[in-house]
């Protein structure tokens, strides 16, 4: 039987979007570290029969706003618009008055001027329209991308770990009302959102996020020429982006290309801030090649950081909490607030659980720490009405 392997690609979950201010975060746009540049790579270009012209997508088209779109936005009335009356006028445009303007289309990204047109998108496909929109309007904007709870989605024999990116609109204000500067973050899944500043992303950086997500999608259906032209691109574009060196490995490793696919695993995992995926894939390769004892050292490096890690314990719990499984849910959960301190979110997640479990007394209490940790009495009412409404 063989088994499952694991991809990284750019979120591709989508919900209602989540808008999020942020005091005191403009600085931080500038801080992204400049692109590592690569040591001599395993390319192989005759194996996979590589052409440049396979990847037709460059850095321009994939952030040119669809003509309808650019002429809504350069309009001499939203022109004259004022900062925050300009990203609420955005905002509307793009997502509606309910925000569900634009559908889910799980495991596909696009340009900004197709995710127009579609009207629907991955979370990358709209997070990357909204940033070309923001540009569009003279907005200061950054997209970033943000830690959350890994999430899985089986594609036949590939295991997809989604990452999360967003776009941060810098001292945009929240809405007229607020008199202070603000950044607001526009999130498309707000069961992730959070008010901690991601690692900010270059076009480039983004760019390489597009072409990662592409040949995953193209390694899915057997399109080998395709993923490996894409997965070239994506190192290319950025290369300290981790992912699709992991990626690339698990294409190698399928056409027999082992000690590359190997190679390949050991960069990625010198790339990653958190490398559980690489790490599993080399521990699996290992264990294929009957290297038992090397795979049981990168085993137990897996359990040590997963056990450090309180993104690992969050996802859990929001998994069990999706299977029903409240108690084993609560526990995760109590176990992600214990290795953190400002996660409002773990707050959220429990005073959910709490309410689920029949302790509505627990759960009042993990609401009076989001509403001391955030300040923001809408979000606090919502998850109240939320828990109120709640079957008993």
């Amino acid at each position: 039987m063989e088994s499952s392997f694991l991809l990284e690609v750019s979120m591709i979950r989508y919900a209602l979007a989540a808008v999020i201010c942020v005091l005191g975060l403009a600085g931080l746009a500038g801080c992204a570290s400049a692109p590592v540049a690569p040591a001599p790579l395993p390319w192989q270009d005759q194996a996979f029969e590589y052409s440049p012209a396979l990847v037709t997508v460059g850095k321009n088209e994939l952030f040119r706003a669809d003509p309808e779109l650019t002429a809504l936005l350069a309009s001499p009335r939203v022109q004259e618009m004022t900062t925050p009356q300009r990203l609420k006028h955005l905002l509307a445009l793009i997502f509606g008055e309910d925000r569900q303007r634009f559908g889910y289309a799980a495991g596909h990204s696009t340009t900004a001027a197709e995710t127009w047109r579609n009207g629907r998108g991955d979370c990358l496909s709209l997070t990357v329209m909204t940033y070309s929109a923001a540009r569009v309007l003279g907005m200061a904007v950054q997209t970033q991308e943000v830690r959350a709870p890994a999430v899985f989605d089986r594609r036949g024999q590939l295991d997809v770990v989604n990452q999360h990116v967003n776009v941060m609109f810098l001292r945009a204000h929240r809405d007229l009302r607020d008199a202070e500067a603000r950044d607001v973050v526009v999130d498309f899944d707000p069961d992730f959102a959070s008010r901690r500043p991601g690692s900010p992303l270059t076009e480039d950086g983004l760019l390489a996020r597009y072409y990662n997500n592409v040949a995953a999608e193209h390694l899915g259906k057997g399109r080998r020429a395709l993923a490996y032209a894409h997965f070239k691109a994506a190192i290319e574009a950025d290369p300290s982006y981790a992912a699709p060196y992991g990626n690339l490995a698990v294409l190698y490793r399928d056409a027999g290309l082992l000690a590359q696919a190997e190679e390949l695993l050991h960069r990625a995992i010198a790339l990653a801030d958190t490398a559980d995926v690489p790490l599993h894939t080399l521990h699996q390769l290992l264990m294929e090649q009957g290297r038992t004892a090397e795979a049981q050292r990168f085993a137990r490096r897996i359990e040590a950081g997963r056990a450090r890690d309180p993104y690992h314990w969050i996802g859990m719990g929001l998994r069990h909490l999706n299977d029903g499984e409240i108690r084993q849910a609560i526990g995760a959960l109590e176990t992600a607030k214990e290795l953190t301190s400002g996660f409002d979110e773990i707050h959220r997640y429990l005073a959910l659980a709490y309410a689920r479990n029949g302790e509505p007394t627990k759960a009042r209490d993990e609401l009076a720490r989001v509403a001391s940790m955030t300040g923001d009495a809408r979000l606090v009412s919502k998850l109240k009405r939320k828990l109120r409404d709640m079957p008993q």
